[in-house]
Formats: structure tokens, C-alpha cells, sequence
């Protein structure tokens, strides 16, 4: 029994590993073990292009490749890698494939060529539908890449088209996507407003005009809260690009033409406080802030630890900073995680506050270990908290 026991050790150690009992096999980080298996298999390679420091590369190994079904599939279907893109043979392979956010999905033919390819956190529904168009000659994005230079211009070949692009994170999906638009008499079917919604890119297209226009028929397709991030998301990336040069007037009445007046006014006080936080006025940035808390008592916790953590970041009165101890307190009861924790810390740290420090700190970093979250930053922060 010990020497079969050691055996089973040792062939753990080999190249190919088992992600859980029921997860995918993967061959680890051997890209020409890979292809050699393919050759022989007549297989498709499935690549799980990922880094050690994603989060959502880790959310895949713990909640989709584990998946019975999903392992099922892709252990019968294809020849399975992971292979980190920081070191080894990765280096090359995002170099080559152009490999530009993580989680990536890439398969490959026997002879190395990329036949199709996703990106993201995927749930295991939608994996197992990228991984049957990889199989599907007509739905790779190798094949449609050719019938797309062949002149096809059929809109349901074009709205397929689209979808595999932004599957890949290739940005060729916005003139596809454009294409496709430009064949429908309207928009605001179920369909279209759903590939409308994936080609937003930014404050200044059209579809953010048409979305704002379209917001009742967008709110009653995906809901409030999703629509509204979507167009704030964009309208922040917009604005805090210009911030240098930006005019608070001008912010003001983007927000007012997007939202209705209680949301208008409550997403552009939280850029205010970060306008004045940017420009190093203190005084504004804490007189903003506070007034802000009064007046939505009802805050979430994202929304109470951003204001906190901008304190840490730039606030020196020590008034102000144990007033955003409270807020982040009040943080920490509604959803006490990694995030809230360390800055609870940093903010003890700031003020020389050891023995508080510390405990917040070490409370981060179990949190961050029992989420899988990178704890580095935390462990840095401990580290200067024991010097004091």
C-alpha cells in the first residue's frame, strides 16, 4: 500500500494534472506535450491562457473547469492546457497570439493554428457553448475570418460574426457589429439591444445616445441596476480621462442627460469628491465627502470603503481620518471582506495606531487567502504596520 502510494505521488507530479476529482485533466504549462498528444489524438488543444495574480482565472478553476459537465465535455473532446502567460513557454505564446486579458480561451488545431478563441469569466452554460463552436467548422472564428474576407455579408452571418469576435475580445466586432445594425429597419427587439449593449464602448458612440434615448426599453430587457452601471462605467471612463482639463459643469450635465435627477446628482457627487481628490484639495475633498455621507445614509459598502480608502490615499487631518475609520466600520457590518478590512488597517497605520492595525490587517489577508484574492498588497501593509 505505501508503494502504491508513493507511485500516485509521483505521477501527481507529472506534467498532467487532475483539477479536482471531477474538473478537467490539463496537461500543466507543456505546450509541446500538448501538441504532440493532439497529433496523435486527432484532437483540438483547448488553452487556458491565465496568470497567477486573476482573479477571475481563479474563479474559473474553482466554479466552471470543476464542473461536472464541463469536465465531462471537454476531457472528451479535446486535448486540455493551462498555460501561464508570465513565464515559460507563455511568454511566447501571448507574444504570438496576441493574448491581451485573462482569463483567455484559445484552441488550436494539431498544427498549432488558432481555430477559435473567447476571453473572461465564462459560467459554465455559456463555456460549454464556446467550447461546441470550436468544434463546429462553421461557427469557428478561423472559418468565419474567411467568409467575412469572401464578401458574405448575409445579416445573420454577420450578427454570428459579431458574436464570436466579442467573444474574443477582438476589436474587428465593432465594425462587424456596425455592419450587421446598418441591415435592421430597428433596434429595440430583444436581440439587437443585446449586441447594442455588448458594442458600447464609450461615452462618445452612438449607441450611448441610444441606449439614453432607449433607456425604458433597456431597463425592461435587463434591469435597472445593470443598465445604469453600463452607461456609468462609461461616463466615468470618459470623464476621468479628461480630469486634467475637465470642466465640473460639463461633468454635471453628462450625468443630468443620462440619469434622472436623483441618480444624476448622486453618481456626480461621488466624481466630485474624486474630482477634488485628483486636484490635492484636501479641504474640498473632506467637506464633499462628509456632506455626502449625510445626505444617502443608506450607502453600500463598495460605495463607504471607496470613500475611506480616498481618505487613506490623500488626507492627512487626523479628524477627518478617524471619521472615515467610521464610515469604514459601517463598511465592514454591512459585508466584512479583503477589501474593507485592509483599509480599516491602512487607516489605523496612517493614524499609528499599531495594535488596531495589525489585527485589521491580519483579519485582510485570511480573508483575501479564503477568497483566493491576492493578499501581497496586504502582506506589504503588515510589514510596514510592524515597524512601527
Amino acid at each position: 500500500m505505501k508503494k502504491l502510494t508513493s507511485i500516485l505521488i509521483l505521477f501527481s507530479l507529472a506534467t498532467t494534472i487532475l483539477v479536482g476529482q471531477d474538473g478537467i485533466d490539463f496537461i500543466d504549462n507543456a505546450l509541446h506535450e500538448a501538441l504532440s498528444q493532439a497529433k496523435a489524438e486527432d484532437k483540438i488543444i483547448f488553452v487556458d491562457a491565465y496568470t497567477t495574480w486573476c482573479g477571475p482565472c481563479k474563479m474559473m478553476d474553482k466554479s466552471v473547469f470543476s464542473d461536472a459537465s464541463v469536465a465531462t465535455f471537454f476531457n472528451e473532446q479535446f486535448v486540455n492546457l493551462k498555460l501561464d502567460m508570465e513565464k515559460g513557454e507563455g511568454n511566447g505564446f501571448r507574444m504570438k497570439f496576441g493574448v491581451n486579458g485573462y482569463p483567455s480561451f484559445l484552441f488550436l488545431n494539431a498544427a498549432g493554428v488558432v481555430v477559435h478563441r473567447g476571453q473572461g469569466f465564462q459560467p459554465p452554460e455559456r463555456f460549454l457553448k464556446l467550447g461546441k463552436a470550436a468544434l463546429d467548422p462553421t461557427k469557428q472564428v478561423g472559418g468565419m475570418d474567411s467568409q467575412y474576407a469572401d464578401g458574405n455579408r448575409d445579416p445573420e452571418f454577420l450578427y454570428d460574426y459579431t458574436s464570436v469576435m466579442l467573444e474574443a475580445g477582438n476589436p474587428l466586432a465593432a465594425k462587424v457589429g456596425a455592419e450587421y445594425l446598418e441591415t435592421q429597419e430597428k433596434w429595440s427587439d430583444s436581440k439587437n439591444m443585446n449586441l447594442v449593449a455588448q458594442l458600447v464602448r464609450s461615452y462618445d458612440d452612438p449607441y450611448f445616445k441610444y441606449i439614453v434615448d432607449q433607456r425604458h426599453l433597456f431597463i425592461s430587457e435587463f434591469g435597472t441596476d445593470r443598465v445604469d452601471y453600463m452607461l456609468s462605467s462609461l461616463i466615468d471612463r470618459h470623464l476621468y480621462s479628461n480630469i486634467e482639463r475637465l470642466d465640473l459643469e460639463a461633468a454635471r450635465k453628462i450625468y443630468d442627460e443620462t440619469f434622472p435627477t436623483n441618480k444624476a446628482k448622486k453618481s456626480f457627487s461621488v466624481f466630485e469628491i474624486d474630482y477634488y481628490q485628483f486636484k490635492k484639495n484636501e479641504e474640498r475633498q473632506v467637506e464633499k465627502a462628509k456632506a455626502f455621507v449625510k445626505e444617502y445614509e443608506d450607502l453600500d459598502w463598495s460605495t463607504l470603503n471607496g470613500l475611506a480608502w480616498g481618505f487613506y490615499e490623500d488626507v492627512e487631518d487626523p479628524k477627518a481620518l478617524k471619521k472615515a475609520i467610521k464610515w469604514c466600520k459601517k463598511s465592514i457590518a454591512k459585508d466584512s471582506n479583503s477589501f474593507n478590512t485592509d483599509t480599516l488597517a491602512a487607516l489605523y497605520y496612517k493614524l499609528g495606531k499599531k495594535k488596531p492595525a495589525l489585527k485589521w490587517a491580519n483579519k485582510a489577508m485570511e480573508l483575501a487567502q479564503e477568497s483566493g484574492m491576492d493578499s501581497s498588497s496586504t502582506g506589504e501593509l503588515i510589514r510596514q504596520i510592524e515597524k512601527l
